[in-house]
Protein backbone atom coordinates (compact mmCIF):
# COMPACT_ATOMS: atom_id res chain seq x y z
CA UNK A 1 0.00 0.00 0.00
CA UNK A 2 1.49 3.33 -1.00
CA UNK A 3 1.61 6.45 1.17
CA UNK A 4 -1.36 8.20 -0.42
CA UNK A 5 -3.57 5.10 -0.08
CA UNK A 6 -2.60 4.80 3.56
CA UNK A 7 -3.35 8.46 4.23
CA UNK A 8 -6.69 8.24 2.40
CA UNK A 9 -7.61 5.13 4.39
CA UNK A 10 -6.71 6.93 7.62
CA UNK A 11 -8.82 9.94 6.65
CA UNK A 12 -11.77 7.63 5.99
CA UNK A 13 -11.30 5.99 9.38
CA UNK A 14 -11.28 9.41 11.05
CA UNK A 15 -14.49 10.36 9.23
CA UNK A 16 -16.10 7.09 10.35
CA UNK A 17 -14.94 7.74 13.93
CA UNK A 18 -16.55 11.18 13.83
CA UNK A 19 -19.83 9.84 12.41
CA UNK A 20 -20.04 6.96 14.88
CA UNK A 21 -19.32 9.20 17.85
CA UNK A 22 -21.84 11.77 16.67
CA UNK A 23 -24.53 9.07 16.55
CA UNK A 24 -23.63 7.81 20.03
CA UNK A 25 -23.53 11.31 21.50
CA UNK A 26 -26.77 12.30 19.82
CA UNK A 27 -28.54 9.21 21.18
CA UNK A 28 -27.29 9.95 24.70
CA UNK A 29 -28.25 13.61 24.44
CA UNK A 30 -31.71 12.72 23.10
CA UNK A 31 -32.27 10.38 26.06
CA UNK A 32 -31.38 13.18 28.47
CA UNK A 33 -33.59 15.64 26.57
CA UNK A 34 -36.50 13.21 26.78
CA UNK A 35 -36.04 12.87 30.56
CA UNK A 36 -35.92 16.65 30.91
CA UNK A 37 -38.86 17.18 28.56
CA UNK A 38 -41.02 14.79 30.59
CA UNK A 39 -40.43 16.84 33.72
CA UNK A 40 -41.96 19.98 32.13
CA UNK A 41 -45.54 20.71 31.23
CA UNK A 42 -46.53 20.70 27.56
CA UNK A 43 -47.12 24.45 27.74
CA UNK A 44 -43.52 25.09 28.73
CA UNK A 45 -41.89 22.48 26.49
CA UNK A 46 -43.60 23.34 23.24
CA UNK A 47 -42.64 22.72 19.62
CA UNK A 48 -40.66 25.96 19.44
CA UNK A 49 -38.51 25.02 22.44
CA UNK A 50 -37.99 21.52 21.03
CA UNK A 51 -36.74 22.95 17.74
CA UNK A 52 -34.47 25.41 19.55
CA UNK A 53 -32.93 22.62 21.66
CA UNK A 54 -32.48 20.43 18.57
CA UNK A 55 -30.73 23.26 16.68
CA UNK A 56 -28.41 23.90 19.63
CA UNK A 57 -27.53 20.19 19.92
CA UNK A 58 -26.75 20.03 16.19
CA UNK A 59 -24.61 23.16 16.46
CA UNK A 60 -22.61 21.76 19.39
CA UNK A 61 -22.12 18.35 17.74
CA UNK A 62 -20.92 20.02 14.55
CA UNK A 63 -18.49 22.15 16.56
CA UNK A 64 -17.21 19.05 18.36
CA UNK A 65 -16.66 17.16 15.10
CA UNK A 66 -14.94 20.13 13.49
CA UNK A 67 -12.60 20.42 16.47
CA UNK A 68 -11.32 16.85 16.09
CA UNK A 69 -8.05 17.81 14.47
CA UNK A 70 -6.38 14.53 13.57
CA UNK A 71 -4.01 14.80 10.63
CA UNK A 72 -3.13 11.45 9.02
CA UNK A 73 -0.33 12.94 6.94
CA UNK A 74 1.53 14.33 9.94
CA UNK A 75 1.14 11.15 11.99
CA UNK A 76 2.29 9.04 9.03
CA UNK A 77 5.51 10.98 8.57
CA UNK A 78 6.14 11.18 12.31
CA UNK A 79 5.89 7.41 12.64
CA UNK A 80 7.93 6.88 9.48
CA UNK A 81 10.70 9.01 11.02
CA UNK A 82 10.37 7.08 14.30
CA UNK A 83 10.85 3.74 12.52
CA UNK A 84 13.78 5.13 10.51
CA UNK A 85 15.52 6.23 13.71
CA UNK A 86 14.67 3.01 15.53
CA UNK A 87 14.14 0.10 13.09
CA UNK A 88 13.66 -2.34 15.98
CA UNK A 89 10.77 -0.40 17.52
CA UNK A 90 7.95 -2.66 18.68
CA UNK A 91 4.34 -2.23 17.63
CA UNK A 92 3.44 -1.20 21.18
CA UNK A 93 6.17 1.46 21.24
CA UNK A 94 4.98 2.73 17.87
CA UNK A 95 1.39 2.96 19.13
CA UNK A 96 2.61 4.84 22.17
CA UNK A 97 4.60 7.24 19.97
CA UNK A 98 1.50 7.82 17.82
CA UNK A 99 -0.74 8.50 20.82
CA UNK A 100 1.84 10.82 22.39
CA UNK A 101 2.23 12.73 19.13
CA UNK A 102 -1.52 13.10 18.65
CA UNK A 103 -2.04 14.09 22.28
CA UNK A 104 0.60 16.80 22.02
CA UNK A 105 -0.85 18.20 18.77
CA UNK A 106 -4.61 18.13 19.31
CA UNK A 107 -6.45 21.06 20.83
CA UNK A 108 -9.63 19.02 21.31
CA UNK A 109 -10.22 18.19 24.99
CA UNK A 110 -12.33 15.15 24.09
CA UNK A 111 -9.52 13.71 21.96
CA UNK A 112 -6.89 14.54 24.60
CA UNK A 113 -8.90 12.56 27.17
CA UNK A 114 -9.26 9.55 24.86
CA UNK A 115 -5.57 9.65 23.95
CA UNK A 116 -4.45 9.97 27.58
CA UNK A 117 -6.52 6.89 28.44
CA UNK A 118 -4.89 4.98 25.57
CA UNK A 119 -1.43 6.10 26.68
CA UNK A 120 -2.19 5.08 30.25
CA UNK A 121 -3.35 1.62 29.17
CA UNK A 122 -0.27 1.09 27.01
CA UNK A 123 2.18 2.23 29.67
CA UNK A 124 0.51 -0.03 32.24
CA UNK A 125 0.67 -3.00 29.89
CA UNK A 126 -3.08 -3.24 29.25
CA UNK A 127 -3.10 -2.55 25.52
CA UNK A 128 -6.80 -2.59 24.59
Amino acid sequence: MDTQDLITRSENQIDNFKKNNEIILKDNINQEILKTKNSFSKEIWDEELSLEVEKEVEKKLTALNNSIDLNPTSIYFTLKAETALNPDISEEELKLAAYNFLSSKTKNKFMKKILKEKISKLTKGGNK
